[in-house]
């Protein structure tokens, strides 16, 4: 008689799912998806899953490197934490600011643009990403006062 047992995978629970609003003075860096062919051109902030053993900050470093070819400095969380659908995690997004003189490359999106207050809703964001579109904008109004 065969016998069958679970395997245990190494998935934290819930995994996490950071992303980066890359802020310079009165814009947001939005990012259009290349990729899956459901979401391809839908908007997003830059990020990824955080791995096993890495902490939030640092899965956001790594990505940014990754998908923009630069460095940032991450700073408090912006908004909500979002659920995904189906289960698939929660979404935490970050201040983040561009450090070093590389300027953000599409290297794994379809599209980057600096996004204005006022142009954020020119764009089709995905859905998890929608609330922080909201708390970012109060942000950007800020920055344009000041900057």
């Amino acid at each position: 008689m065969a016998r069958w047992s679970a395997v245990q995978t190494e998935r934290p629970y819930p995994r996490i799912i950071v992303g980066a609003a890359i802020l310079a003075t009165d814009r947001v860096l939005g990012c259009a998806r290349a990729n899956p062919p459901e979401v391809a051109g839908m908007w997003e902030f830059p990020g990824g899953k955080v791995e096993p053993g890495e902490t939030e900050v640092a899965a956001l470093v790594r990505e940014c490197a990754e998908e923009l070819g630069v460095q940032v400095d991450v700073g408090a969380r912006v908004g909500p934490e979002v659920p995904l659908p189906y289960g698939r995690g929660l979404l935490r997004v970050y201040r983040a600011r561009l450090v070093g003189p590389d300027e953000p490359r599409p290297l794994e999106h379809a599209e980057l643009r600096w996004l204005a207050a006022d142009e954020l809703d020119r764009v089709t964001w995905l859905p998890a990403d929608r609330p922080i579109v909201e708390a970012v904008r109060p942000l950007l109004a800020a920055g344009a006062a000041s900057g």
